[in-house]
């Protein structure tokens, strides 16, 4: 038997076979690739451009109510005010669900609802106006990291939530917590 293959020589068809084969498959994904990229999935057609954050910076107030969905800046101008979570609900449509402290103490999770979307764009609408976190016992003040900030547009009737790293266990379950969004200081909320 191996008398016959040795005559006739047939592993460089084989080998030459098997390369035509997979230079074809290798040709298949590249055209297949190219032709979902640039002409099925083409993002320049089917995407119309949406206006951001920084090209809004120069509206007033009463324009943000005419901007569904879209993040805008809050002008931030030094003065803090103080509101009560109720009134942080009815004023700027945003309704504060949990501060808990979690992962062993490691990471406190704020979790706040979009209730009225005019309202709460003005507030939310910038990484400058994201939420922080103060202890009132110690002071201390958490911020979120950047990678933990929205990227998208805010949406009504849906809840967020951001991870604060709580370093040394500043806050602890039962601590009281003020939410500082820009001059706006929401007091008290009790940590669980």
């Amino acid at each position: 038997m191996s008398e016959i293959f040795s005559d006739a020589n047939i592993a460089p068809i084989v080998s030459r076979r098997l390369l035509a084969i997979v230079l074809a498959a290798a040709a298949a994904m590249v055209a297949t690739s190219f032709l979902l990229t640039y002409w099925w999935l083409n993002p320049t057609t089917s995407v119309t451009p949406t206006v951001t954050a920084n090209a809004l910076t120069t509206f007033s107030l009463a324009d943000y109510a005419t901007l569904e969905g879209v993040f805008c800046k809050a002008p931030v101008t030094g003065v803090t005010r103080v509101v009560t979570p109720l009134q942080l609900e009815e004023e700027f449509g945003i309704r504060i669900r949990l501060v808990g402290v979690t992962a062993g103490g490691g990471l406190i999770d704020l979790r706040y609802r979009v209730v009225d979307l005019d309202k709460a764009l003005p507030l939310l609408g910038s990484h400058e106006t994201m939420p922080s976190l103060v202890d009132a016992r110690s002071g201390a003040e958490l911020k979120a990291p950047e990678t933990m900030m929205h990227h998208e547009d805010l949406k009504a009737d849906r809840t967020y939530f951001m991870h604060y790293p709580n370093g040394g266990n500043r806050i602890k379950p039962g601590a009281q917590v003020a939410v500082v969004m820009g001059d706006i200081r929401v007091e008290w909320i009790t940590a669980q």
